[in-house]
């Protein structure tokens, strides 16, 4: 009888822990996002006022995460010079980091 299911139990196994793998990774990356952000007074509005004064574009896309243990934003525009990506601290405001083009997927 045992050995009837076993195949099926087998799999259900293989789905369950194939999938559910990646969620609790998801959960513990958003716990470290969530603590090093609760730290920081730097509000996506101001960060996104940054980036575009530094590349005379528009915003249409931003985002955060945290890089080594700290909280950045990352902003996309577009305006004069194409497409810019510019990295802010989100702990001091000041501008880390940035390229010309889209942020890599």
């Amino acid at each position: 009888m045992i050995t009837k299911y076993a195949p099926a139990v087998a799999l259900a196994s293989a789905l369950f822990f194939g999938l559910a793998g990646p969620t609790f990774a998801a959960t513990t990356d958003e716990a470290r996002e969530e603590t090093a952000l609760q730290k920081t007074t730097l509000t996506l509005s101001q960060a996104i006022s940054t980036a575009e004064q530094q590349t005379g574009g528009k915003a249409f896309d931003a985002g955060v995460d945290v890089d080594h243990g700290k909280p950045r934003v990352v902003v996309e525009t577009n305006g004069p010079k194409g497409v810019e990506t510019v990295i802010i601290d989100a702990q001091n405001g000041q501008i880390t980091g940035g390229h010309k083009g889209g942020e890599a997927d």
